[in-house]
């Protein structure tokens, strides 16, 4: 065990003295930058912050139109590109549907739709 310095040893029972001794090496910490979110990123928390309703597979075919229109809404609302409102949407799938696209999308010819 290293011996203890006689600062410490001095101020051992001093609770002020306690606050003083843990910011020291904290203040040595490097600070760690800011990431900024890629744009896709924003986008996708732009959407999730309008709370979107998922869709299940619901074979009721006004139900579906409700999703869609209200995906449409958003996608207004937020400006997403046409090119990841398919990404950022089939997000929003679950169950069946979630299952129905994770096999058909890799049949489909045209952007990359990962």
């Amino acid at each position: 065990m290293p011996p203890i310095s006689p600062e410490l040893a001095n101020n051992i029972g001093e609770p002020n003295y306690w606050p003083t001794l843990v910011a020291k090496p904290i203040k040595q910490i490097p600070q760690v930058p800011t990431q900024t979110l890629p744009e896709d990123d924003k986008l996708a928390e732009s959407v999730a912050q309008c709370n979107p309703k998922v869709y299940d597979g619901n074979y009721d075919p006004v139900v579906l139109e409700e999703w869609v229109r209200g995906m449409d809404k958003i996608f207004t609302v937020v400006e997403v590109p046409e090119e990841m409102k398919v990404n950022i949407g089939t997000y929003y799938l679950t169950g069946e549907a979630d299952i129905w696209w994770n096999t058909v999308k890799g049949r489909l010819v045209g952007p990359k739709f990962t």
